[in-house]
């Protein structure tokens, strides 16, 4: 296994960081977390219903962890739930990323929606490849399909399966994604056991996206901060620290069995060195790549961070 030591551990000065107004917003771990979460509480595991998903929001929202919370995540499929949740909330706007579940087909629909309620600022949109059709084609479509969208300065992001991107040849479909202007969305969990990818096929992703800079995002799967499996499920889940820490290594210039490694980590103790350990343009440059994911309970994310030493509620000690 890579050690975590291979940039950065050497410094002596370890910087650490909250997350409170007014802290320090160049730390490294600072820069790390910022707006890392995007809010999928309507999702599985979570299923929040929609009137608690959006009470739920503006709360984290202007919490003392506010900073790491990103825009709200609903399906096309319940626009009008949310319209009526807003509505009863009195809540004047919501960021609004925005998942097309229904794939190319569904994405022209999808934003005239958006657009006819001026409460729901779009800032990102992700459409899954068709399964079924040739990857190139798939992603060909939906780029067409976003194209003609009125996205404004939305975020576009295609879904495109991790056998494909990590098969022969599969970096291509990745350049595909980004010459069309979008970004590549990856899938690291869902309700069975083979939405979870393995280390490898993951690490053959990371490796790609990282030698081309392509920016991209992740869902599901990602609900605690080091790799560990479910108790309850017994499925092997990726950390989101891991995930960063290896993307860093891809940077770096590690391949990817060195990636491997560092996703396999499950001591806390270990993944939480290597955090501590990143330099300030490190974590600027992860950050570049790894842009967020969308996890079902913003809760749980930052229970892990605080159990790590990594964040701290304001008049506390970090660790």
């Amino acid at each position: 296994m890579v050690p975590f030591d291979a940039r950065g551990l050497q410094n002596e000065a370890v910087r650490t960081m909250t997350t409170r107004p007014g802290g320090d917003s160049s730390s490294p771990t600072h820069q790390l977390l910022r707006g890392l979460l995007d809010d999928a509480s309507l999702f599985p595991p979570g299923n929040l219903p929609m009137p608690k998903a959006v009470a739920a929001h503006p709360r984290h929202a202007s919490a003392w962890y506010g900073e790491l919370a990103g825009p709200f995540v609903c399906p096309e499929t319940r626009l009008g739930e949310l319209r009526i949740a807003l509505t009863a909330a009195k809540a004047g706007w919501i960021d609004l990323a925005l998942v097309v579940t229904g794939g190319a087909a569904a994405v022209a629909a999808a934003t005239d929606a958006v657009a006819a309620d001026p409460r729901l600022r779009l800032r990102a949109i992700e459409v899954p490849a068709a399964r079924g059709t040739e990857p190139g084609q798939a992603i060909a479509e939906v780029a067409a399909e976003l194209d003609a969208a009125p996205l404004a300065a939305a975020t576009g992001y295609i879904e495109v399966p991790l056998t494909a991107i990590a098969a022969p040849g599969g970096g291509q479909l990745l350049a595909m994604v980004d010459e069309r202007g979008y970004r590549p969305k990856l899938r690291t969990g869902g309700t069975t056991k083979e939405a979870f990818p393995d280390e490898a096929t993951l690490a053959a992703c990371l490796a790609e996206l990282a030698e081309r800079r392509i920016p991209f995002k992740c869902t599901a799967g990602l609900h605690h901060a080091v790799r560990h499996t479910d108790a309850s499920t017994g499925f092997e889940h990726h950390g989101f620290l891991n995930a960063l820490l290896a993307t860093d290594i891809g940077l770096a210039g590690g391949d990817a069995g060195e990636i491997c490694g560092v996703l396999a980590e499950r001591d806390p103790a270990a993944v939480t060195r290597a955090v501590l350990a990143l330099s300030p343009d490190a974590a600027a440059e992860i950050r570049g790549l790894f842009t967020s994911f969308g996890t079902c309970s913003i809760d749980d994310p930052v229970t892990d961070l605080i159990s790590l030493g990594l964040l701290s509620k304001p008049g506390e000690p970090l660790g």
